[in-house]
This record gives structure tokens, sequence and C-alpha cells, in this order.
């Protein structure tokens, strides 16, 4: 197709915003981009609530790099990304994550950014910061590089120190010509150079008094402790040309841990939304892209976060941004000769063809763009030898639509939970369908409707009049949510008996009503 058509390449083989060369050629700025870059500017703290795929990353990637390519005499904050989880996850596991341990995270974060930075000036650039330190100045950083760098592996700190670096090398525009020519490990071995030079001039004056001091004020425990080594970050980056810094956090529910549960992801970041001392310490901002599964867990009353005053929103997108997104990508892709209507036989409704392809994909550019991968891979398999059957067809459609829902699918839920979802006969069920298909009691159907609420599979969605004539409380309605099970119940494309017999039961609970 991509041959027949002229096109450059397969404007749909990328699916995620980090592996895509020329998105910023063709990319549709997402919303809320210029509201959450001047919280960024400001300093002051924003929630930015998403499904999975609706460009939450793609959004906090494109303001790492817009507050990057501003103008070292800009006043811009300091911007540092957490989306690996992986220290917490212990903790997360046994139950619990403590507030110490994030913010020990974000310190050391900080600090590897600013390294990342010093690292890329020129050598004269550099020493006019390094050789320009007072001795609170060079108090200060000593502490903060005992108490939150050095203590780490040095593997550790050689792993995550270069992915930074690649991180600012494609954020960064004004970097010098020589940043551009080393090699990660070169520069590495200018951050243990820059290092070494603070060492130094530690050694070089009596300030092990003053350092002590101040690595006992950043070893407590607690919320005053958290505060203090915040406020202690702010002072270590104004050193440098930083107004302050921005925390952008993602991923939060993409470790093993939390991808498949809303309560594990909440739990995560609880420790910090709930203290909201944290979020108002003065020149340090917040910028959390949570899932919107994790909405509900901050309104409850066992993860409540003060919503009210913290600024939040959820990123949605309308069928306009969907149609100029998918004709951005192929104009561009096409050098300007198509459009997406191009890639379709001409009988096809293609406005009814995308707003299914739209749904299949929940509503998510990221799965929008893989649905049309699989639709043209499949189509173009099946039509190699046929060259007037190079446009899309109907039946193409249909079968790439029903492929991707098919291996898609195992990728977002545990095989357990679609085993399970898969024995319901409709998309709209109460308790007692879900009792009749497993043979359990009321409590246990429970259960597994909050685990699969819990997923995002299903929502409850009303109540129904309560059978016979004895009155009652109406039972609640649950809605499959997920348009690919939606599909795959409906159209029957995946036989139960691939599932069943490889899957234990859970042993019956105890309905509560009996007690």
């Amino acid at each position: 197709m991509v041959e027949k058509l002229g096109l450059k390449s397969n404007p749909f083989e990328h699916y995620t915003a980090e592996t895509e060369p020329h998105i910023a050629e063709y990319a549709v700025r997402p919303p809320y981009l210029q509201a959450i870059v001047a919280r960024a500017l400001a300093r002051t703290p924003f929630i930015l609530f998403g499904d999975r795929g609706a460009g939450k990353s793609a959004t906090r990637l494109t303001l790492f790099n817009e507050i990057w390519a501003k103008k070292q005499s800009e006043v811009r904050p300091l911007v540092v990304n957490f989306v690996d989880f992986t220290a917490a996850l212990p903790s997360l596991r046994k139950g619990a994550v403590s507030e110490d341990e994030l913010i020990g995270e974000i310190a050391y974060l900080v600090i590897e950014q600013v390294l990342s930075w010093l690292a890329s000036l020129t050598d004269q650039e550099r020493a006019e910061y390094t050789e320009a330190l007072n001795e609170d100045e060079v108090n200060l950083i000593i502490a903060l590089l005992k108490a939150f760098y050095l203590s780490r592996p040095e593997m550790d700190r050689q792993r995550t120190m270069s992915d930074a670096l690649r991180l600012l090398n494609r954020a960064w525009k004004t970097k010098s010509v020589l940043w551009a020519s080393q090699r990660w490990d070169s520069l590495s071995g200018i951050v243990a150079a820059v290092i070494d030079a603070f060492t130094k001039k530690q050694a070089g004056v009596e300030v092990q008094a003053p350092v002590e001091k101040l690595l006992k004020s950043l070893a407590g425990t607690g919320g005053a402790t958290s505060r203090t080594i915040l406020q202690k970050l702010v002072d270590f980056v104004k050193i440098f040309p930083f107004s302050g810094i921005a925390v952008l956090v993602d991923k939060v529910d993409e470790t093993d841990v939390t991808q498949n549960s809303a309560d594990a992801s909440s739990r995560l970041v609880h420790p910090i939304l709930a203290h909201v001392q944290l979020l108002e310490v003065e020149n340090f901002s917040w910028l959390f892209f949570l899932w919107t599964q994790i909405k509900p867990y901050f309104e409850s009353e066992k993860f409540f976060v003060r919503l009210d005053k913290i600024p939040h929103a959820t990123i949605e997108w309308d069928d306009k941004f969907f149609a100029e997104m998918l004709d951005s990508r192929i104009k561009y892709f096409s050098s300007g000769k198509l459009r997406f209507a191009d890639l379709f036989q001409p009988e096809i409704d293609v406005a009814e063809a995308t707003r299914s392809i739209i749904s299949i994909s929940m509503r998510s550019p990221r799965e929008l763009v893989r649905v049309m991968d699989t639709i043209v891979v499949e189509h173009d398999m099946r039509n190699a030898s046929n060259p007037a059957g190079s446009l899309l067809t109907q039946q193409a459609i249909e079968e790439g639509l029903d492929k991707y829902v098919k291996e898609r699918i195992s990728a977002v839920y545990p095989e357990k939970t679609l085993g399970q979802i898969y024995r319901l006969q409709d998309v709209v069920f109460i308790n007692k369908d879900v009792q009749s298909a497993f043979r359990v009691n009321s409590q246990s159907a429970r259960t597994k409707i909050k685990n699969w609420e819990d997923a995002g599979l299903v929502k409850r969605t009303g109540t129904r009049a309560p059978e016979g004539d004895q009155g009652g409380q109406p039972p609640y309605e649950y809605t499959i949510v997920d348009t690919r099970v939606e599909r795959i119940i409906t159209r029957r494309l995946i036989k139960l008996e691939e599932f069943t017999g490889t899957l234990p039961e859970e042993p019956e609970q105890a309905d509560e009503s009996a007690s």
C-alpha cells in the first residue's frame, strides 16, 4: 500500500511519542498543553487525568521539550521526569509506599538532572558556575550529593545518568557543539569530574561541620523533613540559572504491580498528593499525568485527595481531533498529496469507518495508530499480488478490527481476568448473572465485579427493577466498557475453551447476607 500510494513509509508503524522521529512534523497539539506549560513556568501543581493512550506521555514530553528549548536567558524551571518507580515497588508490594521513599527519589532525579545539564556545557561555561560558588552553596551541594546521590551504587547511577543525558539531548536545542559530539560514557566522565570538583572545594575550606548539620536536617522522617528537602532542592537549582523545579510524574500505572490495578496505582502516589503542604513548597511544582481510573479513588475515603485544592483536568479528544490527526499523518507521509479518506475504496463510507475505528481504539490516539497499522498490514498481506487492491475495503476494515482486538487485548488485561469476563453471556449484566456464570454466591460475584472495575473493564451504569413481586433493593447493572472486549464477546471471536481448564477457580467466599 505504501508503494502503490507513494508514501514515504507506513504512517502507522510507530505507536508511542518516544519512538516517532518526525512527530513534530505532523502531531496535533494535545489539549491542556498550554495550561500545563503555564503551570510549570509558574511552579504550581496540576493533575492531568486521562485514559491509557490518551496522550498523557506525549503531553509530558512536549512540555519537557518546550521548556528546555527556551533560551538560557529566559526564566525557566528545572524540569525533571519521574517515570521509573522501581525503587518504590518492594514497599508497594508489601502494602504502602512511604513519603520519604518518594521524596528521596525526587531528590536523586533533581541532582542528576543538574549534573546532566552541567555536563552539557562547555568547559568555560561550566567553570563560570562551579568556580563562583560561595561557601554556603558548596555546603548545600555536598550535603545533597552525600545524602541522595553518592549513596546510590555507581552502576545504578551510570544507568540512570545515561537515560537522563539522552532525554536531555533530544530536548535541549541550544546545547554546545562539544555536547553533540560526545559519547554518553564520556559525558558521564564529565559528570564525575564535576562531582570531584565540588568535593575538592569542600576539602579546601572548613565546611565539615556545616555539611554535617545539613545532613542531619535531611536525614529525618516525616512531613517537616520532606518539605525541608524540597526547599533545599529549590535552593540548589537556583544556584544555577533555574527559577525552581517542575517534577513531571507519569507512567504510574505501567509497573508490573500497578498495570491492572487502579487501587495499587493510587497507593503509589497517594503519599504525595495527600500531603497538601508538599504541593505548596514555593517554586516547586508537581505535574501529575495519571490514569483516569485513579480519580475515583482520590474521591473516596480510602485514598482521599483534596482535589478541590489541586487544579486538575481530564484529557479528552473529540472526533474532530482524531480526523485532524489522521489527515495530518497521511498528508505528511504523502508529501501533501493525500488525505486519510484516500486510503479507502470509493464506495466506503469513510466517516462511518472512522467512527468504528475510533470506538475500537477506546478513543486513544496511541491505540488509533495501532488499529490502523493492523488494518493496513493485514490488508496488504491479503492483497500483495493484486495491483488493484491497494485501497482499503469494508472487509479489510472488519478483518483488521477483529485481528487487532484479539491480539491486543491479551497485552492489556491478565489472561485470568479475560478468561473470567468471556464467561458472561452479555456485555450488560448484574450480580446474579455473575453468580450463575461462575456458580458462586453474591459476595464472590461482588469481588469479581470489583476486580473488573479496578482494571477498567466494566463500569456501573445503572440499576434494574427488582425481580418478582417481593420488591427490595434494585440490583446494580454493569456494562463492559472496553469496546475491544465488547467486540470479542458480541462477535464470538474467542472460544471460551481456550481459557477454561487452565485457570483455577477462586474459593467461594461466604455470603455476607448470611451473617
